[in-house]
């Protein structure tokens, strides 16, 4: 055999490998910039992805065992493994054993990714920036003189370059519409909502109607991701937050879905409403996105059944495993169960308490496998329950809520002091305290805001804190020293964090 080809090997892996490892990076920006989600499928791009950066650390294993074999370089296992043990170059050999420490980790920890926190994974994950750094410069300086190695590394370090300022500056804010300018309020809508119509409504089940809003003037509306919701401001000036139950491709219309409560109150006024009559709405928000993941379940009561609609059909499209159980008090109570049944009529199960009892939350739950996503949103027996049964049994599901209260029935306001600054801010009732903080500290941690995750956990120093977030287990549910601000709200009138 020509003592050359393990020359040739080490080079092409190496080469492959960084190759592969810039566009694994570059794919990972274009899924958290969202450029392509319109053109692409989201499961789809984070499959790819996941392919790519396999393939990358495959030719890495390429190159490493042809240097191994190759009877030029003279590179040994110690020097394969041990920073500046080689003399052939030590730095360049430096910059890609580091790097290939730190990919190993990246691949470890999205093997796990079902298993482990979910702040752990986006740490590590975004070393995935100095192994990039770290791989070109190893390709630059370790022999390869190449202009075609050379120009490629100008072009891969300004794609990702401008990906990655482009991420700085845009973010992931589900707010974010990439597809056309709302409208301009008129003078008479709050600040920060647009003016539409009432395009229909109809009667989807007992005491539950679906309520389609369209642009007034026929321009599409922002662009939103299953969870989102809305604010809807009615003419008499009451607000009311819907979750969005339609399309999220179909941006002519929203649809939400209304129970009416008795007694007044915003439900009243929207069960009122006619087609054709002029309301506003501010632009979607998303505090309960659907995370990717291989396998679902969803379990809505009652009215919760609104965000799942959206989430259950991108799952479905997406090609994932999923099942929903949908309890109510009644079959006449069950909102859009034909939409749902003809999606999977397998994957359905509708519990009507009156006939079947409550649902069986713990078998159903025992038929997913590690790591599947369990979605939750309804009353708040339903969401305890749930909590308890995968706290208790299955900690190693991923558990996402929603909480919702009766239309009319609004958290109560109270204040947040920011003791370093001393700062008072009032936080209403239609806002997170995550977003009141926000206000005087633009970068304040989070990630999930849903209240899983723990990266925006803010110290308390006085108040009653009170706590909405699935981080803390049930024994720690009266700490006074904690608090997810994207969540958790205070028992008190004012709460003073460590901010």
């Amino acid at each position: 055999m020509d003592p050359r080809i393990w020359w040739y090997l080490a080079r092409v892996g190496g080469l492959m490998s960084w190759w592969l490892l810039s566009a694994t990076v570059v794919l990972g920006l274009l899924f958290s910039t969202r450029l392509l989600i319109k053109h692409v499928n989201a499961a789809s791009l984070r499959d790819l992805h996941r392919f790519v950066s396999a393939l990358s650390l495959t030719f890495l294993a390429v190159h490493a065992v042809a240097l191994l074999a190759d009877t030029w370089v003279k590179i040994g296992l110690t020097q394969l493994l041990v920073p500046l043990t080689s003399s052939y170059r030590p730095a360049a050999v430096t910059w890609g054993v580091i790097a290939a420490y730190l990919l190993i980790a990246i691949q470890v920890t999205s093997l796990l990714s079902q298993r482990i926190p979910h702040r752990w994974w986006s740490y590590v994950h975004r070393s995935a920036f100095a192994v990039f750094g770290l791989t070109t410069l190893h390709a630059l300086t370790a022999g390869t003189d190449d202009p075609v190695v050379l120009g490629t590394g100008v072009v891969l370090i300004w794609l990702v370059g401008f990906l990655s300022l482009y991420r700085l500056l845009a973010g992931r804010r589900g707010s974010a519409d990439t597809s056309a300018p709302a409208e301009p309020a008129a003078a008479s809508d709050p600040p920060g909502t647009q003016p539409v119509i009432v395009a229909g409504i109809r009667s989807v089940a007992d005491k539950i109607s679906a309520v389609e809003l369209a642009s007034v003037h026929g321009a599409p509306l922002p662009a939103w991701e299953p969870g989102a919701h809305v604010d809807l401001v009615l003419p008499s000036g009451q607000i009311g937050q819907y979750s969005l139950c339609g399309d999220p491709a179909d941006l002519n219309t929203y649809r939400i879905g209304v129970l009416h409560v008795p007694a007044g109150g915003v439900s009243e006024e929207v069960h009122a409403l006619q087609a054709g009559q002029r309301v506003a709405i501010s632009r979607p928000r998303n505090r309960f996105p659907l995370v990717l993941a291989n396998h679902y379940l969803f379990i809505a009561g009652g009215i919760g059944i609104t965000p799942m609609l959206p989430m259950i059909r991108a799952a479905a499209e997406a090609g994932r495993e999923w099942r929903l159980i949908y309890g109510a008090r009644s079959s006449a109570a069950m909102a859009f169960t034909e939409e749902l049944l003809a999606l999977d009529r397998d994957r359905v199960q509708l519990v009507p308490e009156d006939t079947d009892g409550l649902p069986d939350f713990a078998t159903a739950l025992a038929e997913t496998p590690p790591g599947a996503a369990v979605y939750a949103c309804g009353p708040e027996p339903l969401l305890t329950s749930v909590k308890q049964v995968v706290v208790t049994r299955f900690p190693d599901r991923h558990l996402h809520t929603e909480r919702f209260a009766a239309a009319g029935a609004a958290a109560a306001d109270f204040q947040v002091e920011l003791r370093r600054s001393g700062r008072i801010l009032p936080v209403p009732a239609d806002r997170s305290l995550l977003d009141v903080v926000r206000d005087a500290v633009p970068d304040a941690r989070a990630s999930c805001e849903e209240g899983y995750c723990g990266t925006c956990e803010l110290d308390v120093l006085d108040g009653l804190p009170d706590h909405r977030d699935t981080v803390l287990p049930p024994d720690e549910r009266d700490r006074r020293d904690v608090i997810y601000p994207c969540v958790s709200r205070a028992r008190s009138p004012k709460l003073t964090v460590d901010l």
